[in-house]
């Protein structure tokens, strides 16, 4: 095996569980804390999420993304992911599993493939893309549809 491709492999699993535990931290709390997400995300952090998911668009700052996680908490009773695999490439993160949610409201658990891109900048996340392999499956599960759009999730 090629010692620089596992290499890459553990420095991304390292960005990740502290990316991942920095979010559940953060939505566990009270909201005023930013110490994990500063340590996991640079401050110039974006998260471009899919125009068809409830929490729509561009996350820029500390503020913001603070702001998705409470709402993506207010969601969610539980997030997980499971099968995770990963690599780095230079300054680019790739990552895949099964990501594992149960929606707060409805109780319904989806189970689908999940993958992000992640950029990184001084070992921090600086811009992330994450792809839902069923936007329709989620908004089932919260409770939304095209004809009923709720608002009331954040």
């Amino acid at each position: 095996m090629n010692n620089a491709f596992s290499d890459n492999n553990t420095k991304a699993m390292e960005i990740l569980n502290r990316m991942f535990t920095a979010e559940m931290e953060f939505m566990r709390s009270d909201g005023s804390d930013f110490s994990g997400i500063k340590s996991a995300f640079h401050p110039d952090i974006v998260v471009h999420e899919p125009t068809s998911l409830p929490y729509p668009g561009d996350w820029r700052g500390y503020e913001a993304l603070g702001r998705l996680f409470k709402i993506m908490h207010n969601s969610w009773n539980s997030m997980n992911t499971e099968n995770m695999l990963a690599t780095l490439d230079g300054d680019t993160l790739f990552m895949g599993c099964t990501l594992v949610a149960t929606a707060r409201h409805s109780d319904i658990e989806i189970r689908l493939p999940f993958a992000q891109i992640l950029k990184i900048k001084d070992n921090l996340v600086i811009e992330g893309f994450p792809y839902y392999f069923d936007t329709v499956a989620i908004n089932t599960a919260l409770g939304y549809n095209q004809d009923n759009v709720k608002e009331d999730i954040a």
